[in-house]
């Protein structure tokens, strides 16, 4: 059950980080580039909306490409992993939440400096 916590937390949380890289950092948009203010396309000029529907369809759009999967292994390993080491303590689903989230960024954080690591696509 644990992992499952971990899963699901991972994957909503991986699209509200991939919004807020998209307002803070950048985001990459499929056929469009890098979107925010260290990106091609700022989010100044855009509407909220049509950001969060940009990086929405790219959060789709790289989730089955793969992003799906290392998601959720992530996720599930963990949810169990936590909640095995913290099964005594009261505080269990709160520190499974917090280290999902901690885990869901690392990639859409290497997905937003891909380019650096592989060059430009």
């Amino acid at each position: 059950m644990n992992a499952l916590k971990g899963v699901i937390i991972a994957a909503i949380s991986s699209l509200l980080t991939a919004i807020l890289f998209a307002y803070l950092f950048r985001f990459p948009i499929p056929m469009v580039g890098h979107i925010g203010p260290l990106g091609e396309v700022s989010t100044y000029g855009t509407s909220m909306i049509d950001v969060v529907k940009s990086v929405a369809i790219a959060w789709g759009f790289y989730g089955m490409l793969g992003g799906f999967i290392i998601l959720f292994l992530c996720g599930a390993i963990t949810g169990a992993l936590i909640g095995r080491k913290y099964s005594q303590t009261n505080n269990k689903n709160i520190m499974i939440v917090l280290w999902s989230i901690m885990i869901s960024t690392i990639p859409v954080f290497v997905l937003s400096i891909l380019d650096y690591i592989i060059g430009p696509w």
